[in-house]
């Protein structure tokens, strides 16, 4: 699955069909699937939502399936758009068995930028965590031109919470979030990578300078405790380190 996060939202490309259709919060938008696919979820047929995106939700808290329309009436490049201002919308999925290709589909229209960021441990299993903006976070920054995004996954590290002697191990994921600015949507794509810290002296710097307020070490034990306050891009990064 590819997902788009907006804030707390998100806009999903997804081929398994199940895990969408138990998802309470999700709408689902299939361009090009039929009627029977709407019947057989048991729901009733759903609501006029606006004038750009016929016809959907409103189920009580239970998802929806946007009705097929004509792709030459909205291309699938227009959703991030439309789904940025239809805030009552938690979670857009959109099925499909070619993933990649309807992802590359759905970006067209945004201006891509690279970034890297680091799930960290030490020799006591703790997490590297950062607390910025009110909600805590991973280290994480932008790629500079012409560096390996690797170096800048370590680099951003090193710089947001002081700590050095860090060695870099396997890709987790790329998460993706959008935002605006000056009239235009950025998609910000960041690469994730394990990481291990191999000093003696585990003392951080917070990167006062980024607004982040705090870097500190956390017990797995207490990690839910910090992940009931971070954004849905990072949970999927703990998910993805979870499953491996």
């Amino acid at each position: 699955m590819y997902s788009i996060y907006f804030n707390n939202r998100c806009l999903a490309v997804c081929s398994n069909s199940e895990q969408l259709l138990n998802d309470t919060d999700a709408v689902i938008f299939s361009p090009s699937s039929s009627q029977e696919k709407l019947g057989k979820t048991g729901k009733k047929p759903p609501e006029h939502l606006s004038n750009h995106i016929k016809g959907v939700i409103h189920s009580a808290g239970s998802n929806a399936i946007v009705p097929p329309i004509q792709l030459s009436q909205m291309d699938l490049s227009d959703l991030p758009a439309l789904f940025q201002n239809t805030p009552n919308i938690r979670k857009l999925y959109i099925p499909s068995n070619q993933e990649s290709v309807t992802f590359k589909r759905l970006c067209t229209k945004l201006t891509s930028i690279q970034a890297g960021g680091g799930l960290v441990t030490n020799n006591m299993g703790e997490y590297l965590l950062i607390f910025r903006h009110g909600v805590w976070d991973l280290p994480k920054g932008k790629q500079e031109p012409n560096e390996d995004i690797r170096q800048a996954a370590l680099r951003e590290v090193e710089e947001e919470c002081g700590v050095h002697d860090l060695e870099i191990k396997e890709h987790l994921c790329d998460t993706y979030h959008t935002y605006e600015l000056n009239g235009k949507f950025m998609l910000k794509c960041t690469h994730w990578y394990k990481m291990e810290y191999l000093g003696s002296c585990p003392d951080t710097k917070p990167q006062t300078e980024e607004s982040i307020e705090r870097a500190i070490w956390v017990a797995q034990n207490d990690l839910p405790n910090y992940l009931s306050h971070t954004y849905p891009s990072i949970k999927e990064v703990f998910r993805v380190h979870a499953g491996q």
